[in-house]
């Protein structure tokens, strides 16, 4: 299959679900639920092409934005949510990338890492090595052959969110996984108002629609095909460098959290609150929907959630 290439504009998405556990809350406690918003799709559909060596052909393919993940700073009281950007009437939530439509024509799952938008607190070296450690756990783990490497550097500032918003950009996704960069506060405003100060980063979702606008599912497993994903860090926040960079926000601990949302996990974990207003999740686990400290490795939870999505990969 040849590589597909996007040459118009106006997208965005992300993908969540939610896993429940029964737990004992501590006395006092109180349950918080996920949340979860539709919204109005405001960008309509975007046309995809692709190309052969002589001509560039229309796709029966065209793009949508799906939905957005966030996750919430520690002490904000607020907790990381779900926005759909789809039809109420379509049931059809969920979205994974399918081996039938791969976005660069290949089987492996691919990443890019922005050279354009550094973060403002820190060195864009060490942040960018931090995102590369991030993907790399994701890529040890040892049930899923996904071949996540990351694509060649393009030192021109990426993304469709970012374009449609109004920052400047160019409407090109090299990857299935797109890390992006540091967004001024502006960029999380438009998302959700008052985001900028408790929004940490977000992870967007385009998925594949057919000539009839419906959710293309070439491989029937129930989900919406994913093109690709744009992730985004919040550059209001001071962000450091693990335990050597203390009272900041540990840019690997996101990045992880923000990758496994790329390769379609979900929040996960029930929240409760404690007596004082706390927020806190049970498991604690990389995809809580919340910040709560340096988390660099990959838990149990986490790992089944990822290996039951890519365990069979690509043979599904």
């Amino acid at each position: 299959m040849r590589k597909i290439n996007l040459v118009v504009v106006f997208s965005v998405l992300a993908f969540a679900c939610q896993q429940n556990e029964v737990m004992d809350l501590p006395s006092g406690d109180q349950m918080v639920s996920e949340e979860i918003e539709f919204r109005e799709n405001p960008f309509g559909s975007i046309p995809v092409n692709h190309f052969d060596p002589n001509a560039r052909v229309e796709s029966a393919y065209s793009l949508v934005l799906h939905s957005v993940s966030y996750l919430t700073a520690p002490e904000s009281n607020q907790m990381g949510k779900t926005i759909f950007f789809t039809d109420r009437g379509n049931k059809q939530l969920s979205a994974d990338f399918s081996p039938l439509v791969p976005w660069d024509g290949t089987a492996s799952v691919d990443y890019f890492l922005d050279e354009a938008r550094a973060p403002s607190s820190m060195d864009f070296s060490a942040a960018q090595a931090a995102i590369q450690r991030a993907s790399s756990t994701w890529e040890g783990v040892n049930c899923s052959e996904m071949g996540l490497s990351q694509s060649p550097s393009i030192p021109f500032p990426l993304g469709f969110v970012a374009l449609v918003y109004g920052y400047p950009s160019f409407g090109f996704a090299p990857s299935e996984v797109n890390h992006l960069g540091w967004m001024p506060a502006g960029f999380w405003e438009l998302l959700v108002p008052g985001g900028s100060e408790f929004i940490l980063g977000a992870t967007f979702t385009l998925t594949y629609i057919d000539e009839e606008g419906q959710p293309l599912d070439t491989n029937q497993d129930g989900k919406a095909d994913v093109a690709f994903r744009e992730i985004y860090y919040n550059d209001y926040f001071t962000w450091g460098d693990g335990v050597n960079s203390p009272g900041t926000i540990d840019v690997e601990t996101v990045a992880l959290h923000e990758m496994g949302h790329g390769l379609s996990q979900a929040h996960f974990g029930e929240a409760f609150r404690t007596p004082s207003g706390k927020l806190q999740f049970a498991p604690r686990a990389v995809m809580n929907a919340a910040y709560s400290g340096i988390q660099t490795r990959i838990g149990g939870t986490d790992l089944a959630g990822h290996c039951s999505i890519w365990g069979n990969w690509p043979n599904r």
